[in-house]
């Protein structure tokens, strides 16, 4: 792994465990075994780091998704939607990417917020172009109420970033999870 490699992933806990107050560049270089000017030669600025990871971050849970819908296009779209939902949530579950994801979209650091909404919003539009596609395909196949796409996509959002926030708190999450599937897909599906 090339230090800049090592930089990142050190930064990636370190924000995770701390948030961006609690991380110095001081500490990440000492994880890496090299000295605080090091970073320098691969990023111009903590900010800049943390952007990079956050850039990162969004792109592997993006990664997540793309892979799932494609991985599983021959199966019936109910089964494509759950393991969306759940390979979504196993990629909150990873302590790391998860809580770095967890702490840009509800906590940015302040002097970072607008540029961490800008990489939210990044995410959203790439997530929407996913969700509209089964909103599509859904409609098509009369699987699908007859319901707005805006009203399937608020569905989508809600029911994810529920079980998101129920992934850090309670311990039964797999059964809070299939749960909440369940009254998704009986409030969507015919």
């Amino acid at each position: 792994m090339s230090t800049k490699e090592q930089i990142i992933e050190a930064a990636k806990r370190s924000f995770a465990q701390h948030g961006y107050e609690g991380t110095t560049l001081a500490q990440i270089a000492k994880e890496v075994g090299i000295q605080k000017p090091s970073i320098y030669n691969h990023f111009k600025s903590k900010n800049d780091l943390y952007l990079y990871v956050a850039d990162t971050v969004m792109d592997a849970l993006l990664m997540r998704m793309k892979d799932t819908f494609e991985q599983h296009i021959n199966d019936n779209l109910e089964t494509r939607l759950y393991l969306l939902f759940k390979n979504s949530c196993n990629f909150i579950l990873n302590k790391q990417e998860g809580m770095m994801y967890v702490r840009f979209l509800l906590f940015p650091p302040l002097e970072l917020k607008e540029e961490a909404k800008a990489i939210v919003k990044r995410g959203d539009n790439a997530i929407e172009e996913i969700i509209n596609k089964f909103y599509t395909e859904g409609k098509d196949k009369g699987i699908l109420r007859d319901i707005p796409i805006q009203t399937f996509r608020s569905a989508f959002y809600l029911l994810l970033d529920g079980l998101f926030t129920e992934s850090f708190i309670y311990d039964d999450f797999l059964n809070r999870f299939e749960e909440a599937w369940t009254v998704f897909w009986h409030g969507m599906s015919k």
